[in-house]
């Protein structure tokens, strides 16, 4: 441990537990659960190791639930005084998050490309493909 409290390879503000064997669609690997270390809810997982060599890439790789992750943290009571909502404009792709039991969204999110565009994308064609 540094003194900052987490080991090199460690997200900041988190714990990583013990490596456990756990069976996801991808294959067998051994992951480590990942948790917040202010309120202790688990995140996601870190990839550790993986039985299949085409998996190995994802070793050392983190999956974290998008909404279980902030930018930041305030030590208010979390109500906002006055929020303008019409700064804001919302998008279809707002709406989109990162699905971990779909291959294809997770082999682009390890290449670096995965975006809200694209998994609309595909998901309207996988949706357009099982109608045939």
């Amino acid at each position: 441990l540094s003194t900052t409290g987490w080991t090199k390879g460690d997200l900041p503000n988190t714990f990583t537990h013990k490596p456990v064997p756990r069976q996801l669609v991808t294959g067998a690997h051994t992951v480590s659960d990942i948790s917040c270390r202010s309120c202790g809810c688990v995140l996601g997982w870190k990839y550790v190791d993986a039985a299949e060599d085409a998996q190995k890439y994802k070793v050392g790789k983190f999956i974290l639930e998008t909404k279980r992750v902030v930018k930041g943290a305030e030590w208010d009571d979390g109500l906002e005084e006055e929020e303008d909502n019409t700064s804001r404009v919302q998008t279809r792709d707002e709406d989109i998050q990162f699905d971990s039991q779909d291959e294809d969204e997770c082999e682009d999110l390890f290449s670096g490309i995965w975006s809200p565009q694209l998994a609309r994308r595909r998901r309207k064609n996988k949706t357009f493909s099982r109608n045939d």
